[in-house]
């Protein structure tokens, strides 16, 4: 492992349209002490015969078939050579000095585990993706901000709950300590998972907002309420919650569970979703359960975190998801999101 080397990690399955791009704006970062690795997914668009063509300098490790994000994400990790690990979608565009302002972070504040940066929207750059991950005591988490204009509201350092996995870098000490991402998850809620068992474990979050990475957003899955979708987030979404939530807040929470689960199913049945893949990821959590269990054990050893101050970081990031909605919907009120600034108002709270 070389010191202050990052191993910059980029799933791929059928992106080849989003690498250039991606690619081109790492290569042009201020930082230059990086690797980069990309695991593709057994993609059949040419996504691997473009890289060994035109980007010799990276690192691909070919699978033969879709692994989903947590297998081939950790594929990358265990194949690098960094003391800091970078995820990255390849449906983002990168900052010149993105890199180099989340190096800086990890470097100068050995507390925190990971970095989360200001994702605007790649579209529309007005407009915010997200500034850190949030979560609700009812189990669904969110992007706060998503969605919202950017007028410097997320202009400054604070801790949070977690960083989006499409954008976030990691010291590779806290995942040697935690371990990696879920495999069970296959994808999605797999970052919010990582991040509720870093700060269980005492690894605190900090978000960069002089960090910027522009994401697309479901460039590689589609509407956030395809069938697919709407499965794996509900299971996980259980996972999530069975694996990392302690038995007396879970007691506590479950007027907020019974909520927020039923505001989620309102929102696929009003988006046209599928409800026979909301029931079959509630029968894919059921299936998983007893591994979750094991699981949850295995997480409750390395807690470090008291069950009152895990609620306490919950309640916050709540908080902020509830304040960033008012404010969305203040500038929907305000005609400020005017018709090239578009946004849905009914929320996903499942990310």
């Amino acid at each position: 492992m070389t010191t202050n080397l990052v191993s910059i990690v980029i799933p791929n399955w059928n992106g080849r349209k989003f690498l250039i791009p991606c690619l081109e704006s790492l290569l042009a970062q201020s930082y230059k002490h990086f690797e980069i690795i990309v695991v593709d997914n057994g993609s059949q668009d040419g996504s691997c015969e473009l890289l060994r063509g035109e980007y010799p300098q990276v690192t691909v490790i070919a699978l033969t078939h879709n692994t989903g994000f947590s297998v081939a994400v950790n594929k990358g990790i265990k194949a690098s050579q960094g003391n800091f690990i970078a995820l990255v979608n390849n449906d983002t565009k990168a900052d010149a000095y993105w890199l180099e302002k989340m190096v800086a972070a990890l470097t100068n504040n050995i507390e925190i585990g990971s970095v989360a940066c200001k994702m605007l929207s790649l579209d529309n750059p007005k407009l915010i993706d997200g500034a850190g991950d949030g979560l609700r005591r009812g189990g669904l988490p969110g992007r706060i901000g998503h969605g919202q204009i950017d007028v410097g509201q997320f202009d400054k350092e604070r801790h949070v709950l977690g960083a989006c996995g499409g954008a976030v870098v990691y010291r590779k000490a806290m995942l040697d300590d935690i371990g990696l991402f879920d495999e069970d998850f296959f994808a999605y809620l797999e970052d919010v998972d990582l991040s509720l068992r870093a700060q269980s474990a005492g690894y605190k979050c900090l978000y960069i907002p002089d960090a910027i990475m522009y994401h697309l957003g479901c460039g590689t899955t589609g509407s956030g309420y395809s069938r697919l979708v709407v499965r794996l987030s509900c299971r996980n979404n259980i996972n999530m919650m069975v694996k990392n939530i302690p038995g007396n807040l879970l007691i506590e929470f479950l007027p907020q569970i019974i909520f927020w689960q039923s505001y989620y199913l309102a929102a696929v049945v009003i988006r046209r979703g599928s409800v026979l893949a909301w029931l079959s990821g509630v029968f894919d959590a059921l299936v998983l359960l007893p591994k979750m269990l094991v699981k949850r054990q295995k997480i409750k050893e390395k807690r470090k975190l008291s069950s009152q101050a895990l609620k306490q970081i919950i309640l916050q990031s709540e908080e902020e998801l509830k304040v960033a909605k008012e404010l969305l919907h203040s500038q929907i009120r305000e005609n400020k999101l005017t018709k090239d600034l578009k946004v849905n108002t009914l929320e996903a709270p499942i990310k």
